[in-house]
């Protein structure tokens, strides 16, 4: 049951796709990363190579081919030393020239990946011993009586069914927190003090079973281990990247400007890989809720609703962030909003989140790019290695698209399990509406910004409109890179979406219907690779590619739909529930008036820019197209905003919003700065009419949701004095 629920949520998939991505990643730097002694040592051995072969060449007598043509133009002369003196010249090279120097990517390739798999590997074993010291936590002494945490803690694992762990206390720590780390052969649970005094208090004991019951999930479900091998495994790679950076500075490396640009476009997938990790973390953590929620408890109440009453005290202690705890998308805890609303429907621990599809697609486009990027080496290697004949090349600029499997076979499953779970996530056939239209809709568009995001960090083959050959099948529809890849994640969230709902609709078997979805996954991801496919096998693939989601789509026509008053409850599920006031500000008429005029402004030009950027993907640098990205996400956040189902929803996407235009112009600046077309005066001027527009636009989605609202509630006047006053 475990392994099942490990592979409908993906786990595997999405780990096995971040140590594929980062060891690709650590191979690559082996390229540029060739010593400059080597590179001196060929421009002798070829300067006296030369030399040698021109002094031969000048003496050797002419062969008789040779004096037929001398005898023909007396103008001719001898370009180059016949083959019957090839030998020879060969022998006089090696012997004053001595062997010629041979570079073996290879090898660095080897080294930098044993660098990333061995740090990994000792991180692994070593994090758990470093928290424990670092920390100070305290141990039982075998001498001693057991202790009474030790004792709690053992029955409830042994309720559980997980085998007892080592219980540490962290006396210095007075708030109420429990912690599960390790690695495969030791488990251990932290206990702060102030959980430890909580087994002394009489309505205390529900909330420490409930908290260690979840910290038991974590330890059921595995998490452990995937948790702590991808933690290891971004701190090896951050290693090697700032290792490697440090080589481009010293003058070892002969590309060392090539190698410090690379080092420079790994640091931005540090930062990509560390969310990707983080999002990783936040599931789990729903996961386990759900473990602990579904044991039953010794107290009065559930556990279910002791940890609710846990995460709404936790929501009310900071009300001024919407009830954070951390700073989204970059926590290591899902908001906690969405976990009491996984409490009350624990199929929600399955649902991808758009930004969880941005990173998978971001990741799974880089390494494609990267891989194909650097077929000219792979070319040269096979050739040097005889696995390649010369007579069989035809070009210079290959593109071994086959190279690029490993990811597509990751990331299709990832991607069709995502919008699977989605889909179910959200009701299914229950929920079939605009609603479920809205949220595969986002879900498209977040997958297309990511897959973005992946070409312009390594831009390749991919991203590149001078590109004749096709990579990938809708460069065969259009030539606009974007706009492809823009029909492509619609066509790819709407297959599976058809298929999942399918499947639900003739009541496939759950493990049928996971193992028909991760396939038709990895299949449609290989089909959008044309080149990668054999010509024999290519039309058949496409086929299965187009009928398995159109029979998906009749087996939904066909199907019994639920009644419409399931739909409506089952649409909105997915956020919760929550309390709705007004959030608008007192505003003037005029000024208001105002403020909806600079947001059909920002609006219209959000709307243009996407147009933009569908019809063209060459903008003069990477940071104009990010920072582009970023405005136009923050009109979509804006929007969103306004269709909130209740105030925590707002305001997590009016963060959410505000995030992505603080970011696309923080780059912006940073690029007209760089680029020397603005001044730090201008840009401190600008601040002004930038605050202006954020303000204008959380009015107008303010309003908007007051609206939608009012019939549903009275208004909240003594919110509104309390704004007034203020």
């Amino acid at each position: 049951m475990c392994g099942l629920r490990q592979l409908t949520t993906a786990v595997f998939l999405r780990a096995l796709l971040f140590w594929l991505t980062l060891t690709v990643a650590a191979g690559a730097i082996a390229f540029p990363a060739k010593p400059a002694e080597h590179a001196r040592d060929a421009w002798t051995y070829t300067r006296c190579a030369n030399e040698v072969g021109d002094g031969y060449r000048n003496q050797l007598p002419l062969t008789p081919d040779e004096e037929k043509r001398a005898a023909d133009s007396p103008l001719w002369r001898r370009d180059f030393v016949p083959d019957a003196y090839r030998a020879e010249v060969d022998r006089a090279i090696e012997r004053r020239c001595h062997e010629q120097p041979v570079d073996h990517p290879e090898r660095r390739a080897a080294f930098a990946v044993a660098v990333l798999a061995g740090g990994a590997l000792l991180l692994y074993w070593l994090l758990p011993h470093l928290s424990i010291r670092c920390r100070r936590l305290k141990a039982a002494d075998p001498s001693e009586p057991p202790r009474p945490v030790d004792i709690a803690v053992h029955d409830l694992a042994a309720g559980a069914g997980v085998n007892a762990p080592m219980v540490l206390v962290n006396v210095v720590d007075t708030s109420v927190n429990a912690v599960a780390f390790g690695h495969r052969g030791r488990r251990y649970i932290e206990v702060s003090g102030g959980l430890e005094n909580k087994l002394r208090l009489s309505g205390g004991r529900d909330v420490f079973e409930a908290l260690v019951r979840h910290e038991l999930g974590h330890i059921r479900n595995r998490d452990l281990e995937v948790t702590l091998a991808v933690t290891a495994l971004w701190w090896g790679f951050v290693a090697l990247v700032v290792g490697a950076f440090c080589l481009s500075l010293t003058g070892y490396a002969d590309s060392a400007t090539s190698l410090r640009e690379l080092c420079l476009r790994l640091a931005l997938l540090t930062g990509v890989v560390y969310a990707a990790r983080n999002s990783f973390l936040q599931s789990r953590e729903l996961h386990a809720d759900r473990f602990a929620a579904s044991c039953p408890s010794n107290g009065a109440g559930t556990t279910r609703e002791v940890l609710d009453n846990i995460l709404s005290t936790l929501a009310g202690a900071r009300p001024g962030r919407a009830g954070e705890t951390s700073v989204w998308p970059f926590g290591t805890h899902p908001s906690l909003a969405r976990r009491r609303a996984a409490l009350v429907r624990p199929v929600l621990a399955d649902e991808f989140t758009g930004w969880e599809l941005t990173l998978i697609g971001c990741l799974g486009l880089f390494a494609v790019n990267l891989v194909l990027g650097r077929s000219f080496e792979l070319m040269m290697f096979a050739l040097r290695i005889g696995l390649l004949d010369l007579a069989d090349v035809s070009t210079l600029h290959p593109l071994y698209a086959w190279t690029a499997m490993p990811f597509l076979l990751v990331a299709g499953p990832v991607v069709a399990l995502g919008v699977r779970n989605s889909v179910l996530a959200w009701g299914g056939l229950r929920a079939l509406g605009p609603h479920m239209g809205a949220r595969l809709a986002g879900l498209a568009a977040c997958l297309w910004a990511g897959l973005c995001l992946g070409c312009l960090i390594y831009p390749g083959p991919i991203g590149r409109r001078d590109d004749t050959t096709a990579v990938m099948l809708w460069q065969t529809f259009t030539g606009a890179p974007a706009l492809g890849l823009a029909l492509a994640s619609a066509a790819v969230v709407a297959f599976c979406a058809l298929l999942a709902l399918g499947c639900e609709a003739v009541r496939l078997r759950r493990s049928l219907a996971v193992a028909l979805t991760a396939a038709y996954g990895a299949l449609i991801a290989v089909v959008g690779f044309p080149t990668a496919l054999p010509a024999s096998t290519a039309v058949y693939l496409r086929a299965a590619a187009l009928a398995l989601p159109l029979a998906g789509a009749l087996g939904l026509l066909t199907a019994r739909r639920p009644p419409p008053a399931m739909c409506r409850r089952a649409s909105g599920a997915g956020y919760g529930t929550g309390s709705v006031t007004v959030v608008s500000s007192p505003m003037r008429r005029p000024l208001r008036v105002l403020c909806h005029l600079i947001t059909l402004g920002m609006t219209a030009w959000a709307v243009s820019t996407a147009a933009r950027l569908l019809s063209d993907f060459a903008p003069s640098s990477l940071f104009t197209l990010v920072s582009q990205l970023g405005f136009v996400l923050y009109g979509c956040g804006i929007a969103s905003a306004s269709l909130a189902p209740h105030d925590t929803v707002f305001h997590q996407r009016m963060h959410t919003a505000v995030s992505c235009l603080a970011a696309a112009g923080l780059l912006l600046t940073l690029n007209l700065l760089a680029e020397g077309r603005t001044t730090p005066w201008l840009v401190l001027i600008l601040l002004g009419p930038a605050a202006g527009v954020v303000i204008a636009s959380a009015t107008s989605a303010a309003a908007l949701y007051d609206l939608r609202h009012r019939r549903g509630r009275a208004p909240d006047t003594a919110r509104a004095a309390a704004r007034v006053a203020s």
